[in-house]
């Protein structure tokens, strides 16, 4: 404590010295900032060449470039945003396919922000800090009239154009639907997930967002490339958390010119081009391979006899500077020592990078080739063979599975174990329609049409299952000890009290459910390997390259509700769970890295007779015109006119909640790595809760599979994993 002290003495003197010594600063803040006072703050501004080193000419200096900033998001934002139409741009509409057509640019620039938008979302998900409003909107851009289409209105506009394309009754309907569940933009599903803030007012992602919008319309040479975000996102934490309102009132300036700053050493990372370069990424992994074998030359030729190549593991720690592998605190703390070392290219990040590796050494030189790569990597599946387009890579059940709360409170009708829909086309129709005068043709393309007979239900509590599998599979992981058999026990009463307390603070569209943590901890009670289960559910870590986005629940205006859920499976497992290795996950921080770890890690899962009966229909016509030619032609269109019909009447009644929905946790598919250049996509091909992982296009052998659904990744795995550890050349 006492050296602590001193170094946060010597930090504050220099600080305050009229001419800084560059030199002390760097060596002090190679052995870390202290995080109170607003020092690491103040040094990273000074570190990033953003505040000149005499202290005297630090107002003029903040002045000017705050006011440039601003001009900037004038030039940018406001300007774009209010220009008029004239007779310029009639002639230059939106369907002019000129090069120079203004229009062609105002479209790229918006699948550029929707990109953003995509990434700022998911920003630093251990924290609710950047969901969380600022004290600081940009009023500027809050006071336009109303005709002004600010950053969030044209997000909204262009993710529902594509929205409105990409709608289909049908061809393919059930595969499609996934596809566009899994292939949407995360502005389509987080509008629902995370409402946005009233008029007037802004969260911190919006202003991280606009920072990235800004520097791709200044540097259009780079623009803007996924990843950025994850640069920009502890530099802005720092500065908006600065103790000092005068700091914190500029912190969207402050950080837009020091992150620029710091790109320009960084941007070979990001820029193909330069990958060959000095600085080049291909280069500097090439350098931490060279001093891995100076360092520990067991592991590099290891790593040569097994083929692991710096690309599978490295790639990601040196283009994000480590943001992704460690805890923000911990990356805080990181880059204080990067920061000073930048003038060297930061060479020091090498060393860092071969510690980490250093550090696994035994297991490194104990493991195959598949179990060196998951302890290093720990995020990716990579192919072992070629794939082909169409061709299934995997299939997985999952580890935990559970109906959303209000999708089963509205009798969508499923397996209560594998979300199996468990009623006929009909049914499903009449019930969404609101309409039992309905009649559904070509009866044999349902094959849920006799699925009353074949309900499997619960002796106690009534709950169905499609099938006795089910049932059993269901009793010997939790349902033994969730069945709610007696209307009066105060086991019962809890287990329904903690459902309430989540339908009250999370109404739909829902995304996940609170059922899920029920049942991990019905598992773990009834499980015999309890560490192994913890290990497979909860070790989809929070450091994640692929983090989906926060859960809803830990916004600020749930806390209330969260501490209230929290309470009640805290009381829920002290009276009839009392699993030891589950406390942590409730305590405060504990739960909510739980809720943040089933928002990140779970996978939607939806299931429908109807859709299953439209694919059925679309296979029956096609096969039909083959056969018959001009008048089974006619009938397809019949056909095709009839399922319209009904979706229209489902949207009219029962809007877009079709399908019987909920989430799971799947182990393989959380290590797919998220991409808007996917090589594969997730499909439910069996009407229940398998997911099956298909190739969208060619994958060759050692490529990392890119899924369109957007998944967090596995941090590490256990020796106790590797009887169950699948991969990919079994397929």
């Amino acid at each position: 404590m006492a050296l602590y002290q001193k170094t946060l003495e010597q930090f504050e003197s220099l600080l305050k010295c009229d001419i800084i010594d560059m030199k002390k600063l760097k060596i002090l803040a190679f052995n870390g900032c202290p995080a109170e006072n607003g020092i690491r703050s103040l040094t990273w501004k000074i570190l990033l060449n953003y505040l000149v080193l005499d202290r005297t000419k630090w107002s003029s200096h903040l002045s000017k470039q705050r006011e440039l900033y601003r001009g900037y998001i004038r030039e940018t934002i406001i300007k774009p945003g209010l220009a008029p139409t004239t007779e310029s741009d009639v002639l230059d509409h939106p369907l002019n396919s000129a090069p120079d057509s203004s229009w062609a640019v105002y479209f790229k620039e918006n699948e550029v922000l929707l990109q953003i938008d995509k990434d700022v979302r998911r920003l630093c998900p251990d924290l609710s800090f950047f969901q969380r409003e600022t004290d600081y909107a940009c009023a500027e851009i809050l006071n336009q009239e109303a005709g002004f289409e600010s950053l969030r209105k044209r997000i909204v506009s262009t993710a529902l154009k594509v929205e409105s394309q990409s709608r289909s009754r049908l061809t393919g309907r059930l595969e499609f639907e996934y596809q566009n569940k899994a292939s949407q933009s995360s502005t389509t599903f987080d509008d629902n997930e995370y409402q946005l803030l009233p008029d007037g007012h802004e969260a911190h992602w919006e202003v991280v967002e606009r920072i990235l919008f800004v520097f791709s319309k200044l540097n259009s040479g780079q623009s803007y490339v996924q990843g950025m975000n994850e640069i920009i996102g502890p530099i802005y934490y720092t500065f908006a958390t600065d103790p000092n309102p005068e700091w914190r009132e500029h912190a969207e300036a402050d950080a837009f010119y020091c992150f620029t700053n710091l790109m320009i050493h960084i941007r070979d990372n990001f820029m193909k081009i330069y990958d060959h370069s000095e600085f080049g990424i291909l280069v500097r992994m090439q350098r931490l391979l060279m001093l891995l074998k100076r360092t520990e030359s067991d592991i590099y030729y290891l790593f040569e006899k097994q083929k692991i190549k710096p690309e599978f593991y490295a790639f990601r720690w040196l283009t994000l500077l480590l943001s992704q592998e460690f805890r923000l605190p911990d990356v805080l703390r990181i880059w204080d020592s990067l920061f000073a070392d930048q003038e060297r290219n930061f060479e020091f990040l090498l060393y860092i990078c071969c510690a980490m590796i250093v550090l696994q050494k035994n297991r490194l030189l104990s493991g195959s080739e598949s179990q060196n790569i998951k302890l290093l990597q720990g995020r990716q599946i990579i192919a072992k063979r070629n794939y082909q387009q169409g061709e299934l890579i995997f299939e997985e059940q999952p580890l935990v599975l559970a109906q959303f709360e209000w999708n089963k409170l509205y009798k969508y009708s499923a397996c209560e174990y594998c979300l199996y829909p468990l009623e006929s086309c009909e049914q499903n129709v009449r019930r969404l329609c609101q309409d039992s005068s309905i009649v559904i043709p070509y009866p044999e393309c349902d094959p849920n049409q006799t699925i009353s007979q074949r309900v499997v239900r619960c002796p106690k509590c009534n709950e169905m299952y499609c099938s006795v599998g089910c049932y059993h599979q269901a009793m010997n992981s939790y349902h033994s000890t969730l069945c709610q058999s007696d209307e009066t026990d105060s086991k019962v009463h809890l287990i329904r009290q903690i459902i309430d307390l989540w339908r009250s603070a999370h109404p739909p569209p829902e995304t996940t459910s609170i059922s899920l943590v029920l049942k991990l901890m019905a598992m773990l009670k009834q499980a015999s390997r309890k560490r192994k289960l913890l290990l497979k559910t909860g070790n989809n870590g929070v450091q994640s390259e692929n983090q989906r986005f926060y859960h809803k629940l830990l916004r600020k205006e749930f806390q209330s509700q969260v501490e209230q859920l929290r309470q009640a499976l805290g009381n829920f497992n002290e009276q009839y769970i009392q699993i030891e290795e589950f406390r942590w996950f409730l305590t405060p921080d504990g739960f909510r890295q739980l809720l943040a770890l089933l928002g990140r890690n779970q996978q939607g899962v939806g299931t429908s007779s109807l859709a299953v009966w439209v694919k059925n229909c679309e296979n029956l016509s096609t096969a039909e015109q083959a056969v018959a030619g001009a008048a089974a032609a006619a009938a397809s269109s019949d056909i095709s006119q009839l399922i319209d019909a009904i979706y229209t009447k489902i949207d009219d009644i029962s809007g877009e909640f079709i399908d019987c929905e909920g989430s799971g946790l799947f182990k393989l598919q959380s290590c797919l790595n998220h991409s808007c250049d996917a090589n594969a996509e997730i499909q439910y091909r069996h009407n229940n809760s398998t997911l099956s992982v298909v190739a969208t296009r060619s994958i060759s052998s050692n490529e990392c599979n890119r899924c369109v659904s957007e998944a967090s990744e596995l941090d590490e795995t256990s020796e106790e994993d590797d009887d169950d550890d699948d991969e990919m050349d079994e397929n």
